[in-house]
């Protein structure tokens, strides 16, 4: 991303970045990710062409910060305080809950975008790298004989597969039921 998110974001380039990334949301609600131009990007928030390269390489980069916006809304980062054993729950339970809370915008996301287009895989590397670095600190080694890699990896593919699962409109079910799952899942 062209625009440093680390330093100090001002009001303007704030209400820019979330007027951009809420506009990837709802075009993606209507169209797969394939099809979206930036042209579109800027017509949607009226902001100009050179606005969004101001901020952005191109939309791919765009989708990008729309998964850090998700990352800060699940609050990933906040885990020192939660027991290592503790976390992937904690974590599924942050993620089905912020999906849950906008359901119908996911499951019209869903019927547009295609489990192998790239906004899937985009989504599923950029949360699978973040969840491997955190999942990796909660595994203890004595309890496995294959890296801890290896192991974060099966948990954050595991998590990810559960969430697919309960937000599919055909075959949707419960958090305690999905709960159950995943625990059956990284338990067995």
């Amino acid at each position: 991303m062209k625009y440093d998110i680390t330093k100090t974001i001002t009001k303007g380039a704030q209400r820019t970045l979330y007027a951009l990334s809420g506009a990837m949301f709802l075009l993606l609600e209507k169209n797969d990710f394939e099809g979206i131009t930036v042209n579109e990007i800027c017509t949607f928030t009226n902001y100009p062409r050179a606005t969004f390269y101001n901020y952005f390489d191109d939309k791919y980069d765009l989708l990008n910060y729309c998964w850090y916006r998700l990352e800060q809304r699940i609050e990933l980062d906040d885990y020192t305080g939660i027991a290592p054993e503790e976390r992937i729950y904690v974590f599924f339970d942050r993620i089905y809950d912020l999906l849950d809370s906008e359901i119908t915008a996911v499951q019209k996301i869903l019927e547009k975008n295609t489990e192998s287009g790239y906004m899937f895989n985009s989504f599923r590397i950029y949360l699978g790298r973040r969840m491997v670095e955190i999942f990796r600190g909660c595994i203890s080694s004595n309890n496995y004989s294959i890296p801890k890699e290896i192991v974060a990896d099966h948990y954050c593919n595991t998590l990810l597969l559960i969430l697919k699962w309960a937000f599919r409109k055909d075959l949707s079910y419960s958090k305690t039921q999905a709960h159950k799952y995943l625990y059956y899942l990284l338990r067995s």
